[in-house]
């Protein structure tokens, strides 16, 4: 049996999302960023991923592990923003920034999904805006 190689497979998927994109763009629910609870949240943006990604039951349920944790992670970093201008160690605000918050769920994603997925996640969070996914 005779592959294709990387290169057009890479091509062939780009063109299939860039086509794809403008289909689904209609008929995707949108929930703004931050809106409803992280259960929901974490419902929302698994089933957007594994539609748009066709990801499979494994892969769901580790992608859906890995979501509520990153949605968590940002609650918190919504709670406490940072760390502050302080005079003393004490007052500093420990805990993840949202950017280590978002390196962690990124890192998480590439070890659960294939290099086509993750090709085509890195893609969506180019260009699409945060409110649409």
């Amino acid at each position: 049996m005779k592959t294709l190689p990387t290169y057009v497979l890479a091509l062939a998927m780009l063109l299939i999302l860039g086509v794809g994109s403008r289909f689904a763009q209609a008929a995707r629910p949108v929930l703004p960023p931050a809106q409803g609870s992280v259960a929901q949240r974490t419902s929302h943006l698994t089933n957007y991923l594994a539609r748009t990604l066709h990801l499979s039951q494994p892969q769901q349920k580790q992608v859906a592990q890995s979501t509520r944790k990153y949605l968590q992670q940002l609650e918190l970093v919504a709670v406490k923003p940072g760390l502050v201008a302080a005079s003393t160690p004490e007052r500093l605000l420990t805990g993840q920034t949202a950017a280590e918050a978002e390196k962690e769920y990124t890192l998480a994603l590439a070890r659960i999904l294939t290099p086509g997925q993750y090709t085509a996640y890195s893609w969506l969070r180019e260009h699409q805006p945060e409110e649409s996914r």
